[in-house]
């Protein structure tokens, strides 16, 4: 299956609503692959008119045409912003929408499985202690270059265009951390002798009871998240 890493940075008069806004940077990495891609919305004729305005349309079809190809998709606080944004944009531009591909929201795991002070991506690669961390946005930064890329200041969106790829690094490497503890992560691959997730051995380690059935549970020696078989057993009475 290909797995999409992916992240938005938004701009305009409210970069968090899709009416208000638009995209600036779409960044993205398939996973498993070195290259980390991000399109910004400047390599695109007439993203900026006279009167001052941004047209992202193009770039939303881009990077609809990117995720079309995606089998499951990860993105960090992506349910209730990224992907609600896009899908926004997507309509706002007469675009079809994106297939509905299953999405892993890292910030949802992590608000699930553990009580951190802060399901924050920077907070998370901080305290995960991971090698790629979350750049940190001084005051020129922020909101200095939502402001000048407003403007059509192509360094402004370039520099955000860093700001997102150096997203995506760290969003990787949180899922991959983190993706144990997803108990209902898709299968990535149809071999069932091996772990869903990574591919890993697995260990038979007892079994999980559902009603008056039970089934075989096994942990992946190489990730350590817990599956069970498919095929069920009766539990004696």
């Amino acid at each position: 299956m290909k797995v999409l890493i992916w992240d938005l940075e938004t701009g305009g008069v409210n970069a968090f609503r899709a009416n208000l806004g638009f995209v600036l940077n779409f960044g993205y990495k398939w996973l498993g692959e070195k290259a980390t891609k991000v399109l910004t919305v400047d390599q695109f004729p007439g993203w900026f008119s006279t009167d001052s305005s941004i047209d992202d349309r193009l770039l939303v079809a881009a990077a609809l045409r990117i995720m079309e190809r995606a089998d499951l998709l990860v993105a960090h606080y992506g349910d209730k912003f990224d992907r609600r944004f896009f899908q926004g944009r997507c309509v706002i531009h007469g675009l079809t929408p994106p297939p509905p591909t299953k999405q892993r929201d890292t910030w949802a795991i992590a608000r699930r499985a553990f009580n951190f002070s802060s399901n924050r991506l920077g907070a998370l690669a901080d305290t995960l202690g991971l090698p790629e961390q979350k750049h940190h946005k001084t005051r020129d930064e922020w909101p200095g270059w939502w402001f000048r890329a407003m403007s059509g200041d192509t360094r402004a969106i370039h520099a955000m265009a860093r700001y997102c790829r150096q997203d995506v690094l760290t969003l990787e490497q949180v899922y991959l951390r983190i993706r144990a503890y997803d108990l209902p992560h898709p299968r990535l691959t149809g071999d069932g002798t091996v772990c869903g997730v990574c591919g890993g051995a697995v260990q038979f380690r007892g079994f999980s009871c559902v009603g008056v059935y039970r089934y075989r549970r096994f942990q992946c020696i190489k990730c350590g998240k817990w599956g069970r078989l498919q095929k069920r057993e009766a539990v004696e009475q």
